[in-house]
């Protein structure tokens, strides 16, 4: 099966790998990732396959374990929601490598699809510290050209450093940089959907660094009533970007909409995953049945251009970008501050 088309045209090929990282000073805690990023035009190879279950899988743009592109690219860390995987976006993420970003999500155990099923979640107050902790070492990795991740280690940027996240994955993203012990290797946070309405409002009064917040009117999982108004409200950050999606539910960036479709073509899949995969068909756009790829598309776009400012890309662009997505049918957006070069 296949993902079909990117959801842009990419600026550059993609590449991809996966490891698990090992955390020894937390009880050998392992912390599996996977790696998108530019890769090396000269190395051609078959599209990396994407295991949903065993032997049911598909593909879209990235190759597997190429040679990265020469140089020091901007980075993204990628945390996923609570039930979530490494690779439950797919396309958001492989969009982000095609502009130029090497791009790394982690699993979050105690919180990913697996410990659910299982029933090994843990509860929230260890899920909180366990996330930021996660992402603590995960940047302590990438940055570390002797370590675990030195492959990648040589070609990060670390002046252009940003996290971001999906529903649990913005609270952790904005939980970072909060707070007492802000991590200062973030130069700026993403949370799409975010879930935000239990962080202390002493963490959200005190983020300094460029903040993105992407809400989904249709989302009655994180509404903006509960985790975009009060987030907006109380963020310290400057400059600080909201931008309110109209034909957006909770799914809005996942990869869920790829997965509506791909549930229909495995004849052997158990009713009981096909029926929790469509149950989540609102999810997306707020409509079951609704076209899918230009709502995720848009979430790319977005993050993208507040990327390219937020990190110094290129600020002009970035701004007339968020200024020209502002105009777009649906879509509400309010800052505070600009981009500085």
């Amino acid at each position: 099966m296949t993902a079909g088309a990117p959801l842009e045209p990419a600026r550059h090929p993609v590449g991809r790998s996966g490891s698990v990282l090992v955390d020894a000073s937390r009880d050998d805690r392992a912390v599996p990732v996977e790696v998108w990023y530019p890769a090396a035009s000269e190395h051609p190879g078959e599209p990396s396959v994407y295991e949903l279950f065993p032997g049911i899988g598909f593909t879209a743009a990235a190759v597997a374990d190429v040679a990265v592109a020469p140089g020091r690219h901007p980075v993204v860390v990628w945390t996923h929601g609570r039930t979530g995987t490494r690779t439950a976006y797919v396309l958001l993420c492989e969009a982000l490598a095609a502009r130029g970003y090497l791009v790394i999500a982690l699993e979050h155990a105690g919180d990913a699809l697996a410990d659910w099923i299982l029933g090994a979640a843990v509860d929230d107050a260890t899920n909180e510290v366990n996330r930021v902790a996660d992402v603590r070492f995960v940047l302590d990795q990438l940055l570390d050209e002797e370590g675990s991740l030195a492959t990648f280690a040589a070609h990060v940027d670390a002046d252009r450093i940003a996290v971001a996240g999906h529903s649990y994955g913005g609270f952790t993203a904005l939980s970072l940089v909060g707070g007492t012990d802000p991590d200062r290797r973030v130069r700026a946070v993403a949370g799409l959907q975010s879930l935000t309405r239990s962080i202390p409002k002493v963490i959200l009064e005190s983020i300094a660094v460029p903040t993105l917040l992407v809400v989904g009117t249709q989302d009655a999982t994180t509404p903006p009533s509960t985790d975009g108004d009060r987030a907006w409200a109380k963020l310290g950050a400057r400059p600080a970007w909201r931008v309110d999606v109209e034909r957006a539910g909770h799914q809005a960036c996942s990869d869920v909409g790829l997965y509506l479709e791909l549930v229909h073509q495995v004849t052997d899949l158990p009713d009981l995953v096909r029926d929790y995969v469509v149950s989540m068909a609102p999810d997306v756009t707020g409509t079951a049945g609704d076209p899918w790829r230009e709502t995720v598309a848009l979430h790319v776009r977005i993050l993208g251009g507040f990327l390219a400012g937020a990190l110094a890309i290129d600020t002009d662009t970035a701004t007339h970008e968020l200024d020209t997505i502002a105009e777009l049918p649906g879509v509400s957006v309010e800052s505070r501050g600009t981009f500085t070069a």
